[in-house]
């Protein structure tokens, strides 16, 4: 099975996943992170999943006017979130490091979405559908489709109809979608998590 980690990317030197290449569980992904600024690695989309972190400095977090200006509730260290959560769900097992994975079996496709500060609807959405083998404009078909693709992330307000109809089509597809509820007690679950045909 592959799961996909539509997230920050992965570090594909962590030594209790790994790539696939060296036995380890990490499949070539996609980084769908378009505006250069945020992604924080030089570029926009390409086929480089890794995560170079996600940090904001006080500098970027005060400076009024600015990308980042007061965009999280503080200056913040890097999260390396996809990472984390590719290892809760495989990480090696038998290998004296770190901990086992709950599906350590499976192998993990990395997909690229959130750098500073967040992401985009547009990123997200194209990662899901990429993720589950349909086409994106400009991105290379995923010849590794996932069965599962999971979203730890979401924000506030309603299901759109952009995801209505990739969560449609993705679904036609053969492919389960499994999304965060949110973190805060008595809030309402937030968008992708809202929307029909997700777990």
């Amino acid at each position: 099975y592959v799961v996909a980690v539509v997230d920050t990317g992965v570090r594909y030197e962590h030594p209790d996943l790994l790539p696939v290449a060296v036995e380890g569980r990490l499949l070539p992904g996609y980084d769908m992170t378009s505006d250069p600024a945020r992604a924080n690695d030089g570029d926009g989309r390409d086929a480089d999943p890794s995560d170079p972190g996600d940090w904001v400095t006080q500098a970027e977090f005060s400076q009024r006017g600015g990308t980042f200006f007061h965009c999280t509730t503080s200056p913040a260290n890097s999260s390396w979130h996809g990472t984390q959560l590719s290892g809760l769900i495989a990480a090696l097992t038998n290998d004296g490091i770190g901990m086992a994975g709950v599906a350590p079996n499976v192998r993990v496709l990395p997909v690229r979405v959130l750098g500073k500060c967040g992401g985009y609807d547009s990123d997200i959405i194209a990662a899901m559908r990429w993720a589950a083998g349909l086409a994106v404009p400009g991105a290379p078909v995923n010849v590794n489709r996932a069965q599962v693709i999971n979203l730890s992330l979401g924000g506030p307000g309603a299901c759109s109809a952009a995801y209505h109809d990739a969560i449609a089509a993705i679904t036609a597809a053969g492919s389960v979608i499994v999304a965060a509820a949110g973190n805060t007690a008595g809030h309402a679950v937030g968008v992708p998590g809202n929307c029909p045909g997700i777990i």
